[in-house]
């Protein structure tokens, strides 16, 4: 593949990325914050090419010396189970964010400042792993044709960081505009956005 090629691949597995890192980014979350996820579902992204990309060249292997030529159900079904399954992270994020929300009100109807951010932890992890199910999916189809790994890994990684860090910014600053009510929209879109990609999957 080129390198434009695989600038066009890498673009289009961050879209997910983007989408979910705007209302994650209304939390106010700071700029070092921002750095060290980007960083995160940077490497998350390639982890996961790099593993589907294996698994699906370990099958080309096995397609070329056994004979099974019926090969494309595999692919389908990784795509199916990686949708769901970033779709029921988000979901679950969105529904944590909404009640960290409440929980944070105090009978003044303050809003304590976000210091439990989503982007720390398992919560993190998870929605890294949520995100990057996609570059999977994308690896194995990619495991069955002749693909240079180090400049797959290194524009992969730079466009996701990028996208990453843009998303997570703009979110920052809508974040700023909407004030307490930031994180509850935020988290609305997020389970909104889990149920139709559940429903569109099904």
């Amino acid at each position: 593949m080129s390198t434009f090629e695989l600038f066009v691949l890498s673009a289009a597995l961050g879209t997910d990325l983007f989408s979910v890192a705007i209302p994650i980014g209304m939390n106010r979350i700071r700029r070092l914050v921002i750095l060290q996820s980007a960083a995160v579902f940077a490497v998350f992204h390639i982890g996961m090419l790099l593993a589907g990309y294996h698994a699906g060249h370990w099958l080309g292997y096995m397609v070329e010396h056994v004979g099974a030529y019926h090969i494309e159900w595999p692919v389908t079904t990784v795509e199916n189970c990686a949708k769901i399954m970033g779709a029921l992270v988000l979901a679950g994020l969105g529904v944590n964010m909404i009640r960290e929300n409440a929980v944070g009100s105090d009978h003044s109807g303050n809003i304590n400042p976000p210091l439990n951010h989503p982007l720390q932890g398992i919560t993190l992890v998870m929605l890294a792993t949520g995100v990057s199910l996609d570059a999977l999916a994308a690896g194995f189809s990619l495991g069955m044709i002749d693909v240079d790994l180090f400049k797959l890994s290194a524009v992969l990684g730079g466009v996701i960081f990028l996208i990453a860090i843009l998303g997570l910014g703009l979110g920052r600053k809508v974040g700023r505009c909407l004030g307490s009510k930031a994180e509850q929209i935020g988290g609305s879109v997020l389970f909104l956005l889990g149920c139709h990609i559940i429903w569109a999957t099904l």
